[in-house]
């Protein structure tokens, strides 16, 4: 199992992944959950495989509302 993980992509904090969706929704202008499909395809491409699907979903959610 060690073995895999070395070649695993680095798995972002919260915190980190937080960071990243406010200042992409501040790029975009986002003030609501219309834009979230938005902010969404651009967290997917900036974070890929950083962080699951999930969790970024999480994040957009609590910081739209």
């Amino acid at each position: 199992m060690q073995i895999l993980t070395t070649y695993l992509p680095k798995q972002l904090s919260k915190e980190e992944i937080e960071e990243i969706v406010k200042n992409i929704i501040s790029e975009v202008g986002a003030t609501s959950m219309k834009e979230m499909g938005i902010v969404m395809k651009e967290a997917k491409a900036k974070i890929g495989a950083g962080a699951d699907g999930k969790t970024i979903n999480e994040v957009v959610k609590a910081l739209l509302n």
